[in-house]
């Protein structure tokens, strides 16, 4: 697909909406376009796991994400493009909310992988902002023929998890097969948090790894996709699951960790809170697993800022909650409220504003 397409397919993905108790929506969603990109099988199992195959081969590569957001589902939610960024807005609250790309950027590049290749397995796991609920009871039976695995769940656009939590995720041959793709798109292995891979990696015995995907400020409601770094990372997944075909790479998780703790599994317990003014709670033995680490990125996409007083949405900070100077003000005109109105902008990104009375007009993303 050209450049243009994947961005319209990577915003459509962004515009679904999913929490840990709410992702009937995305689920939907996803189901319907695993059919329409040639799934031969699709399944879901009692925890809300989406199992799905595509093709025929004796080894399947895999790449998983997952479906929820630490986010709440908004009624007037929208994705906009702001200078080669997704971030979202909710036109009720009049304000920048998460777009989700933790874990949808994830989610688009596994639909993506469907597309572009005739044999291959994706895997869908749910509530993993809750501890990994989905993943630690993923199938065993659909794993069974998986080689390799791979999940896109991470922010930044260079990190290639190997060691998840104390869980080495694979090892040295593997990495000297993958390591030539990462120095190409730019990729350096790293250590990370747990996500679902932790978990496939420790239960069934296969090479996996997590990878940044080009979300920034995850958790938050100043969240955003760089277009560019998720491309970059679907492009090198194509690459990498082209270079190893459908071949099997077994790997015995190791655990660096000499204590109790990270990297083990505790069975038997009850998870419970609140998201969106709603409680759920899950009653199946689920296993309890350390939070993502927070690890400090380089970023090397321009950083995205927002007002907090006004909820203007721009990569150069707030343009409204602030005196107007001449050096970003192109004209000005009498307003009817009796004070100024000013056009700022250059191009399709021009806009009128009067700090007066709070009139604007042709304003990209509306307010």
């Amino acid at each position: 697909m050209k450049y243009n397409d994947l961005k319209c397919s990577l915003k459509e993905v962004l515009s679904t909406q999913a929490t840990s108790y709410d992702y009937e929506e995305t689920l939907d969603f996803i189901t319907a376009k695993c059919y329409e990109l040639g799934a031969s099988n699709v399944e879901i199992d009692q925890y809300d796991n989406l199992y799905v195959t595509k093709g025929k081969a004796d080894v399947y590569p895999c790449v998983v994400s997952h479906t929820d957001t630490v986010h709440d589902i908004y009624k007037e939610y929208k994705v906009y493009s702001v200078k080669g960024n997704f971030v979202a807005y909710d036109s009720n609250k009049m304000q920048q909310v998460g777009v989700g790309g933790d874990d949808k950027v994830g989610i688009w590049i596994c639909l993506e992988a469907l597309r572009h290749f005739d044999n291959i397995k994706v895997c869908f796991f749910a509530q993993e902002e809750i501890g990994c609920v989905g993943s630690s009871f993923a199938d065993a039976d659909f794993f069974s023929d998986v080689g390799y695995a791979f999940e896109c769940d991470r922010k930044g656009n260079k990190d290639f998890v190997q060691e998840s939590s104390g869980v080495k995720m694979f090892g040295n041959e593997f990495k000297n097969l993958i390591s030539p793709s990462l120095k190409k798109f730019g990729y350096s292995i790293t250590d990370g948090g747990v996500t679902d891979v932790h978990e496939i990696a420790q239960d069934m015995g296969i090479a996996c790894a997590n990878m940044s995907c080009g979300y920034y400020n995850p958790h938050s409601d100043k969240e955003y996709v760089n277009v560019k770094d998720a491309v970059n990372t679907l492009n090198l997944v194509k690459e990498l699951i082209t270079k190893l075909g459908e071949s099997m790479h077994k790997h015995k998780a190791e655990n660096t960790y000499g204590g109790y703790g990270y990297g083990y599994k505790s069975y038997g317990t009850t998870m419970s809170g609140t998201q969106g003014g709603k409680s759920w709670t899950w009653g199946k033995s689920a296993k309890m697993s350390s939070p993502k680490e927070e690890k400090k990125i380089v970023n090397n996409s321009k950083e995205f800022g927002s007002c907090d007083l006004c909820g203007a949405i721009s990569t150069d900070g707030c343009d409204f909650c602030v005196v107007d100077t001449s050096s970003n003000v192109n004209k000005s005109e009498p307003c009817s409220c009796g004070g100024v109105k000013r056009e700022y902008g250059v191009g399709d990104t021009t806009y009128k504003h009067c700090y007066g009375c709070g009139y604007y007009e042709d304003v990209k993303v509306p307010f």
